[in-house]
C-alpha cells in the first residue's frame, strides 16, 4: 500500500512540473477551430483517481484530458479499457459538454471547448471526472485572460 501511495504522489509532482493543468500551447489550432489548450491529466487505477484539483482555462479555447491508466491490470480489470467521463456542473454544464473516452481508443485524450458565452476571467467552473467501476472526484478550472503569444 505504501508503495503504490508513494507512486501516485510522485506522479502527481511529476505532472505539476510538466505544466499540468496550466494554459498553453498559444498558437496551436484545436478541434474548437480556435488556438491553444490546456492539458490536465487524469490518472488512475485500482481505488483512486488522480487530478490536479484546479486548472486555468481560457475562454474560446480547448480543454484537454489526458487519460493515463494504472499499467496493472487485476483478473478482471484493464483500466486502458475503463470509459472515463468528464461533465460540467450546474450552472456550467449547459455548456461544458459531457464526454467520454478511454485511454485504449484514438490518442487517449477526451477533448472539450471552452465556449460559455458568460464566461469571463476569474470565474470558477466546477466540472465531474468519472471512472467506470473506481470512482468521482470534482475538480476545478479557473478562467484565466488568455496570455500574449510569444
Amino acid at each position: 500500500m505504501f508503495r503504490k501511495t508513494t507512486t501516485v504522489v510522485a506522479f502527481a509532482l511529476l505532472l505539476a512540473g510538466c505544466a499540468d493543468g496550466k494554459f498553453i500551447k498559444i498558437n496551436e489550432p484545436n478541434t474548437c477551430s480556435t488556438t491553444g489548450w490546456t492539458l490536465t491529466a487524469i490518472h488512475y487505477g485500482d481505488s483512486r483517481i488522480v487530478v490536479i484539483p484546479v486548472s486555468e482555462i481560457v475562454k474560446d479555447t480547448e480543454f484537454r484530458f489526458i487519460l493515463m491508466p494504472a499499467t496493472e491490470t487485476t483478473d478482471t480489470i484493464d483500466y486502458s479499457n475503463v470509459t472515463v467521463t468528464v461533465k460540467g456542473k450546474p450552472p456550467h454544464d449547459a455548456w461544458f459538454e459531457e464526454t467520454t473516452g478511454e485511454a485504449s481508443s484514438g490518442d487517449g485524450t477526451i477533448r472539450v471547448c471552452v465556449d460559455g458565452p458568460s464566461l469571463a476571467p476569474g470565474d470558477e467552473i466546477a466540472y465531474v471526472v468519472e471512472v467506470d467501476g473506481v470512482g468521482v472526484l470534482d475538480p476545478r478550472a479557473t478562467v484565466i485572460i488568455r496570455p500574449n503569444a510569444t
